[in-house]
């Protein structure tokens, strides 16, 4: 038994992000497949050519878990970098006594407090927003007939598109 806490987590953490992963591909099957009934085809039918135009999914997958991880670690070493800038400048504003090195921790300080809001701001996800008492969503996830629609009627994608005109 000699596993570590970090291997738990990292552990903990890998599932979650597996499963996340798993989930959103899936929803977008499911959105090619919704698409595909609306076109005309059974239930079974719209899935197989959803599934089939998606590609290898689990390839797909293990792909979209490398980038979660690496984003991870990406916004693990900005959060340690804020931190180290904040404490920095509160060291520097404490210690100093000259006013233009107390600015130079000012700042630091600053950036450390914009940086860490912009980290939480970016996990936070989608913004619900409150009009009185009901809740608003931007509703940039939710299918309906005035949103865009990522395949057309042959049916391409925005880049097989451009890439016909371009022919």
């Amino acid at each position: 038994m000699n596993i570590s806490l970090e291997q738990l987590l990292n552990r903990f953490e890998r599932t979650a992000l597996e499963r996340e992963v798993e989930e959103e591909l899936h929803f977008h099957i499911e959105m090619q497949a919704g698409d595909y009934e609306r076109q005309g085809l059974t239930p079974e039918e719209a899935f197989a050519k959803a599934a089939l135009r998606f590609g290898d999914f689990a390839q797909i997958k293990r792909q979209c878990i490398r980038i979660g991880k690496q984003s991870g670690a990406r916004t693990l070493a900005m959060r340690i970098l804020f931190t180290l800038a904040f404490l920095l400048g509160v060291l520097i504003r404490i210690l100093s006594s000259e006013f233009h090195v107390t600015r130079v921790g000012d700042l630091l300080i600053m950036i450390a407090v914009f940086g860490g809001l912009l980290l939480y701001a970016k996990k936070s996800g989608p913004s619900v927003f409150r009009t009185g008492r009901k809740p608003f969503q931007l509703g940039l996830n939710k299918t309906s007939e005035s949103m865009p629609v990522s395949f057309d009627d042959k049916g391409r994608t925005p880049f097989e598109r451009v890439r016909a005109d371009d022919r």
